[in-house]
């Protein structure tokens, strides 16, 4: 336990000490998120959130953990992701070439690990679904869903942030459920990690100047987390059922999915950015950023609450693929309409 609290406390002020000292670093290399058609902020913002919480991880986990051959390379990809995220806000890589090293660093953390995303459990019933080593393709996908889920996430200030923390939160419930101290401690590292950054993201506790996540922040919030996920689903011993998974990250899942179907429906590349999110939706809508964020982190609360209920309570798998298939309908319908639905609930409120 006392190992414990140190890596926890290390986290958060080594975190800490990477936002205060990396500022200066951003304004000499140009790490600046600059304001443009897309991106209203005020002034240059310095994108170093993603750096400072895998400078913050990292020295507590090769300080105060006992690290095995596997959990060093989770963090060496964990770098890499860290490092192309860097590289892609410097310089604005192309998709195709982040999808590759994605994809990559799934292959060997997989080859690595002896995992894949093959155990789907009994989502279609009594059928205990295996698809073999086309698990290897669909843990691809999705750990290249989860990296752009989070990151189209980010586009309110805590928005990424706050989706990571509650998905995080989830799994350190569900680990610490099931004994996997390993596992659980890996979330809280990252969970607390996270901490220091909102604290800067959105100017508390005398924070003055506002940092940005960038894409090394998100991108590698996503990998860890959906990584998280398989490992805890995948492996001989399972902590908790695959369907579970769906509802940790519920709300960046829908998002990404909906916008990705929009954009192929229009005949657009699912990639191209837009300005067609769920919080922009709402402050378009006429919340401000700080509405907008508690609405959200509510409705990724309620829906990873209902996650975790599932899990403990055992609903049937097929029950609660079946929920989340729903509400993604739900979502979507709503999404497709939501200026009509956004008209009708003004002219309640202002009639």
């Amino acid at each position: 336990m006392e190992d414990e609290l140190e890596t926890i406390i290390s986290s958060f002020v080594f975190t800490l000490m990477a936002i205060k000292g990396l500022k200066p670093v951003a304004d000499k290399v140009g790490l600046l998120d600059v304001p443009n058609h897309r991106k209203q902020h005020k002034g240059a913002v310095p994108l170093i959130g993603g750096v400072s919480i895998f400078i913050g991880v990292a020295i507590s986990a090769l300080l105060f953990m006992s690290l095995d051959a596997q959990q060093k390379v989770l963090l060496a990809a964990s770098l890499v992701i860290v490092v192309m995220g860097v590289f892609d806000d410097l310089y604005d890589l192309s998709v195709r070439l982040r999808l590759g090293i994605q994809a990559v660093c799934t292959l060997i953390l997989c080859f690595s690990l002896h995992v894949s995303l093959a155990h789907l459990g009994y989502m279609l019933g009594f059928i205990n679904l295996n698809i073999g080593v086309a698990g290897y393709v669909l843990a691809i996908f999705a750990v290249i869903g989860g990296i752009n889920a989070y990151n189209m996430m980010d586009g309110i200030d805590g928005l990424a942030g706050s989706m990571a923390l509650v998905s995080l939160t989830a799994l350190i419930i569900l680990f610490a459920a099931a004994g996997a101290t390993v596992y659980m401690n890996w979330a809280l590292i990252f969970a607390v990690a996270i901490v220091p950054y909102l604290f800067a993201n959105l100017k508390l506790f005398g924070f003055k100047r506002k940092i940005f996540m960038g894409d090394a922040g998100s991108m590698l919030l996503g990998f860890v987390i959906v990584w998280l996920l398989i490992l805890g689903t995948q492996q001989q011993e399972k902590y908790f059922r695959t369907v579970t998974a769906l509802w940790i990250i519920a709300i960046p899942l829908m998002d990404m999915a909906a916008i990705m179907i929009r954009r192929i429906r229009k005949g657009n590349s699912p990639f191209k950015p837009d300005r067609n999110h769920l919080h922009h939706i709402f402050l378009r809508a006429g919340l401000n950023s700080r509405q907008a964020l508690m609405v959200i982190v509510a409705a990724a609360l309620l829906f990873t609450s209902f996650g975790l209920a599932g899990e403990f309570w055992q609903v049937p798998e097929w029950i609660m693929l079946a929920g989340f298939l729903g509400l993604f309908a739900g979502y979507y319908y709503s999404l497709h309409r939501i200026w009509k639905i956004v008209r009708w609930v003004k002219a309640k409120i202002y009639r």
